[in-house]
């Protein structure tokens, strides 16, 4: 379904007030963002592309929101309009319930599995929240994506959006930027990047009466219609901004270069390890067709590794200073052990309150910051088992390396 008429009427419901509250906003942490995003490095390769080539492609990387009717497909029709002549692809990248760590794991296998992408829109800013201000993991998740992204197209455009949700609609009406919008402007903002920080407009909006987050979003992020329109309208207000000049008949794309890392232990290097490169030494095995009767962010059967049982071993040879895995964990997920080179064994518990009431995608990181080089994890499944756990499973789709 599109929203474009309800695109539109939002568009004139608010118009007036909007101008209004602008022109009076003393909230610092929001007038920063006034207008609400930032062109910087703008947007070149791909316009020139749409237009010169008469192609493209166009990928979306980030959680539940992104993966749901509603903003992402009105974005087709904005693109659409702008470019008629052009024959588009879109990827869908999104996995509902996931963060940045598993975006930057999986980002060659689902957004660039097509070839090079001309324009990534990137949101992590909802399920990358939480854990304070200065959060390492996921400034090296969304470091690792730009700057993997750049090396396997380096003419790629990116747009980063921050969403909104009801913690940070609070935040920025105590005049506080969100903490996790803080820690991805800083990777942001070094690599030159547009943003669009769609929760402070959303706020903006909310504050001058034009609707009320009932009317926004049916629970705590997740927007309904309304929301999905708000989105697009200003996806479409900062594409006129970003393409406000216009383009010369003899314009060229050329290479973004990449600066110094702000984290050498970024996950630019993430990547998915097949199981099949790992050694089974006890009750591990393959089940190319596992199902699970309630499932919640993927359907189907699945191809996994299984363990079922405390003292199931593997061995995996890896290279890198990061190892975990790209699982499915539901009611009976067991703690795995986790040994490097023959060291102590360190414990990951599998089970979440989510497992009380579905199987899902998950990604946990067994052991990180390792001396760079060749190392072999040791993985095996503990005695131990939370409460509430039907079992001691684990169900790995990939292993993950940095």
């Amino acid at each position: 379904m599109r929203y474009v008429m309800l695109a539109a009427s939002v568009v004139a419901a608010v118009g007036m007030a909007l101008s209004d509250q602008a022109s009076t906003e003393d909230n610092a942490a929001m007038a920063e963002w006034n207008p609400c995003y930032r062109v910087r490095g703008g947007l070149d390769h791909c316009r020139i592309t749409f237009t010169q080539k008469k192609q493209g492609r166009v990928a979306y990387l980030g959680g539940s929101i992104t993966t749901m009717p509603g903003w992402r497909d009105l974005t087709y029709d904005l693109l659409k309009a702008r470019f008629p002549e052009t024959e588009f692809e879109f990827i869908d990248a999104g996995i509902g319930g996931t963060d940045s760590t598993l975006g930057a794991f999986r980002l060659e296998h689902d957004v660039f599995k097509n070839g090079p992408v001309d324009l990534l829109f990137l949101e992590y800013a909802v399920n990358d929240s939480g854990e304070g201000r200065n959060q390492p993991g996921r400034m090296r998740a969304m470091e690792g994506i730009i700057r993997q992204a750049r090396r396997l197209h380096p003419r790629i455009d990116i747009i980063v959006q921050y969403f909104a949700d009801q913690g940070k609609v609070a935040a920025l009406n105590a005049g506080h930027l969100p903490d996790v919008i803080h820690d991805h402007e800083i990777v942001v903002a070094h690599y030159n990047l547009p943003a669009l920080n769609l929760a402070v407009e959303t706020t903006r909006r909310l504050n001058a009466g034009a609707f009320t987050w009932e009317d926004f979003s049916r629970d705590s992020c997740h927007p309904l219609p309304l929301g999905h329109a708000l989105y697009a309208e200003c996806i479409g207000t900062f594409l006129d901004a970003a393409w406000s000049a216009p383009l010369d008949a003899e314009a060229a794309t050329k290479e973004y270069a990449l600066p110094t890392p702000l984290d050498p232990l970024n996950y630019e290097n993430g990547r998915f390890l097949p199981v099949e490169d790992a050694t089974v030494v006890s009750a591990w095995t393959h089940d190319a067709a596992w199902m699970a009767e309630k499932t919640c962010n993927y359907s189907g059967a699945v191809d996994v590794l299984v363990a079922e049982a405390p003292g199931a071993t593997l061995t995996l040879p890896f290279d890198g200073r990061l190892i975990g895995i790209y699982a499915i964990a539901g009611m009976d997920a067991g703690q795995l052990e986790a040994s490097i080179d023959g060291g102590d064994f360190a414990t990951t518990d599998l089970f979440d309150h989510y497992c009380m009431s579905f199987h899902r995608p998950v990604c946990h990181l067994l052991r990180r910051d390792l001396a760079a080089g060749h190392h072999v994890l040791t993985l095996r499944m503990g005695q131990g088992r939370n409460e509430k756990s039907e079992g001691h499973a684990a169900r790995i789709l990939e292993f993950v390396a940095n």
